[in-house]
């Protein structure tokens, strides 16, 4: 589960947004602060302030007057401060040190105009903003003398600050709306992801949705169109080889019957034993495309399964009855399946798996076990195994382990292929595990009723 979630397109996606998301917060809670302590905001805040400074500097007077700047707090919900050589005073004890506040290093020169024995001159006054435990502070130079304005009053509970749960919502919501517009977007790579799968396992009457008017859309359509035509040359092909194989079973019974009138008797039964080979690849060709068209209808009835595997070994095997040992069952299992067909399939396991044993060997076992929804028959052999190349395409048609195809080493290559045709016909499955020089164990699981014979 954990390398589905990290291969998936959509998580990457969410990790990319959601590391723009932290990225973008980060940052716009700095520049809040950057605004906030530096010279920008001491600008923009310095230029309005400075149409009001002279009246302010004119009410608390030159050098500061202490009566006027409480009859100021006592008007405006600040807090004033007054520090200078000969002036140390405050509205409110709580004011922090003035060095713990961090006024901005980028000064804000305010001129004004104040009348001396000369007559009306200009000088220049230096005022710094900065803010503190969530409170505006304003110093201002005048001569000798620092007047630092607090916002709002100590005894008053500042505002909370909601700038950095805002941003935080914020980025969760672009992040939220990113990531839905791009599961939407994406939406049609799980279809084709769940539809090629389908697709390439056997399920070619499958269609993607084409829901979509984009690229994605198109990749759709494409896998659709390729699905049709896929199809169209397999059932191409099987109806070429149930043409084939129609057509030669007239030439091969004509030849059967030419074959009695041989004297040699050697000759006539090599050749008919060819022939009989051949007629029995032909009817396993055209049972598996019957059984491959999906047209093909099982004669479906209760089978004991025990009773099916005795009569086998005992009807097609008994000249090598103790070449095969049939282990016990814990009970009489049945299940609905064609007989004829399973007896096929059965017939063909145990004389695949008598093939590649050794005549002086261990037996083939051939036993039967029940499973949580039906049952399952296992024919195992000790013979010489195959290697992982040969047991990936064990169940294809006419493939062979023996690049010859001598007659020495049997079979025609459709054995297996048909015995999985058949299972999966009646719903289940045809499983292979097989070593090299430590045999093959081929398990068929069949699903339905299980229990004693004829309930």
């Amino acid at each position: 589960m954990i390398r589905q979630i990290t291969r998936s397109l959509s998580t990457r996606l969410l990790a990319i947004f959601l590391v723009t998301s932290l990225a973008y917060g980060l940052a716009s809670r700095y520049v809040v602060d950057l605004v906030w302590g530096t010279g920008y905001l001491s600008e923009v805040v310095g230029a309005h302030m400075a149409l009001h400074i002279n009246y302010v500097l004119a009410d608390i007077g030159t050098p500061p007057d202490v009566a006027r700047a409480q009859a100021i707090v006592d008007r405006v919900p600040v807090d004033i401060l007054l520090r200078g050589p000969d002036l140390d005073w405050q509205s409110d004890p709580r004011f922090p040190p003035l060095d713990e506040v961090g006024f901005s290093r980028s000064d804000f020169l305010l001129p004004y105009e104040e009348n001396d024995t000369t007559g009306w001159t200009r000088t220049v006054k230096l005022m710094e903003i900065a803010r503190h435990n969530q409170r505006a502070y304003v110093k201002i130079r005048s001569g000798e003398h620092d007047i630092v304005f607090a916002s709002p009053k100590f005894a008053e509970a500042p505002r909370p600050n909601l700038t950095t749960p805002a941003i935080g919502l914020l980025s969760i919501i672009v992040l939220a709306a990113c990531y839905f517009a791009v599961r939407w977007l994406v939406q049609p790579v799980q279809w084709i992801q769940a539809g090629t799968a389908r697709i390439a396992s056997g399920d070619l009457n499958y269609r993607l949705p084409e829901t979509r008017k984009d690229d994605l859309g198109d990749l759709a359509s494409g896998i659709n169109r390729m699905a049709d035509e896929v199809g169209e040359m397999l059932e191409a092909k099987r109806q070429l080889l149930l043409a084939i194989s129609h057509e030669l079973r007239s030439p091969l019974t004509r030849a059967k019957v030419a074959l009695e009138f041989l004297d040699d008797q050697s000759i006539k039964a090599n050749l008919m034993h060819d022939v009989r080979e051949m007629e029995r690849l032909i009817a396993d060709l055209l049972e598996s495309e019957r059984l491959n068209t999906r047209h093909s209808k099982l004669q479906v009835s209760p089978i004991d399964l025990d009773d099916l595997v005795a009569g086998v070994i005992h009807d097609e095997f008994a000249a090598q009855d103790g070449r095969i040992r049939q282990e016990p069952a814990a009970g009489s299992m049945s299940v609905e399946g064609d007989a004829t067909r399973l007896r096929l399939l059965l017939k063909n396991l145990i004389e695949n798996a008598l093939r590649y044993s050794s005549p002086d060997g261990r037996p083939v076992e051939v036993g039967i076990a029940a499973t949580a929804d039906g049952a399952e028959i296992r024919v195992s052999d000790f013979g010489r195994g195959m290697s992982p190349q040969d047991l990936a395409r064990a169940t294809e048609p006419f493939y062979r382990a023996d690049p010859a195809r001598s007659r020495a080493t049997g079979g025609l290559g459709l054995g297996l292929y048909l015995c999985r045709r058949i299972a999966e016909a009646h719903g289940g499955s045809l499983a292979i595990q097989s070593e090299l020089g430590s045999g093959t164990v081929v398990t068929v699981r069949l699903p339905g009723h299980q229990g004693a014979a004829g309930d």
